[in-house]
């Protein structure tokens, strides 16, 4: 025991001496990195932590100051700060930037595709390292993913029951992006536009009978108090954002400096994984335990699969009034391969 205490407090010396000169060959950098969710909101987890480590692992020079809840912009302008320079780093959702991420999108618009949203995430991953459309996007819009986050399926929750497809017809359900609305009105739901800041007064005053989102989002937004049912039903994760570094910022930096930061980047991908579990899990727990609240299993799921378009093809046709049929086909292949689809 005595000899593994020294063999480990030496280890630990060498460590410490070695974080020592390692920290000293770091600049005194401060990056800003902006994002349009709160700071509460637990998708803003994997930054901080990013941002905890850089900071630990450089002795204190390379620090990330963090602006939430849009103060310098809002999610939909995010790229454009990125791209620009107006900020070191920012969360882009892919999904808003269509136009100019019409590639990198396709793994985070699509619902009722992805039933393993790592998986998305991880061909999104791919996608960005091997595909030259996907990496052109990135080189016109200058930036560098440096962390990917992830959604596992999205669920309902309800101010009524529903169990089966029939169920959804007349449902007003909250949707967004240009493909959640074509799910749903296959299924002859009524798609309603609602921010995520009023989805509990629309719950509540009837406009809405279900938020499409997630269980923490449903804990976080306290849908719940509104709406009792909640509907485990698959309808698809997503490959949810990713953080983006300015790319010539980033490669205006000491070598040292770049390897750093995309090495805490992918470790806290990896952080983010557990996390994401964790959190889901939890959150479904409190839904459990809230008072009047009631867990629906959904009753028809392949009959839901089967009742909606296929996904993909609809992407497909949007990139070919692009005159990027062919382009999109390929990529879909690369994608429905590597996620088992």
């Amino acid at each position: 025991m005595i000899k593994l205490l020294r063999a480990g407090l030496a280890a630990a010396a060498m460590l410490g001496a070695a974080a020592t000169a390692q920290a000293e060959d770091y600049p005194s950098i401060t990056f800003r990195y902006a994002t349009g969710y709160p700071e509460a909101v637990y998708m803003n987890e994997p930054a901080k932590w990013f941002a905890r480590e850089l900071e630990e692992r450089s002795g204190g020079k390379i620090k990330v100051r963090m602006y939430f809840g849009g103060t310098l912009g809002k999610s939909n302008e995010i790229l454009d700060l990125v791209s620009k320079g107006a900020v070191d780093m920012g969360s882009v959702v892919q999904g808003y930037f269509t136009s100019q991420l019409p590639f990198a999108a396709m793994t985070n618009s699509l619902p009722m595709t992805f039933f393993d949203g790592e998986a998305a995430m991880r061909a999104g991953m791919k996608m960005d390292a091997e595909n030259p459309h996907q990496i052109a996007e990135y080189e016109r819009n200058n930036i560098k993913p440096i962390i990917n986050r992830y959604l596992p399926n999205y669920k309902l929750i309800c101010t009524k029951p529903v169990r089966t497809v029939a169920d959804f017809e007349g449902t007003k359900i909250r949707t967004f992006g240009n493909y959640m609305p074509k799910m749903f009105a296959a299924l002859k739901a009524t798609p309603v536009n609602v921010l995520p800041v009023e989805m509990y007064e629309a719950l509540k005053r009837g406009s809405m009978d279900c938020s499409y989102l997630t269980y923490p989002f449903f804990v976080v937004f306290k849908l719940h108090e509104v709406a009792p049912y909640v509907i485990d039903v698959k309808l698809g994760g997503i490959n949810a954002y990713f953080m983006a570094m300015n790319k010539r910022k980033l490669e205006s930096l000491p070598q040292n400096v770049q390897d750093l930061v995309i090495q805490v980047g992918r470790e806290a991908t990896e952080w983010g994984i557990e996390h994401t579990k964790t959190v889901d899990a939890e959150a479904l727990e409190e839904l459990k335990a809230a008072e009047g609240v009631e867990i629906i299993t959904f009753e028809e799921q392949e009959k839901l699969e089967a009742a909606v378009p296929d996904m993909i093809e609809e992407w497909i046709k949007e990139m070919a009034k692009l005159g990027q049929e062919a382009e999109a086909r390929a990529f879909a292949a690369e994608v429905r391969a590597e996620t088992g689809l």
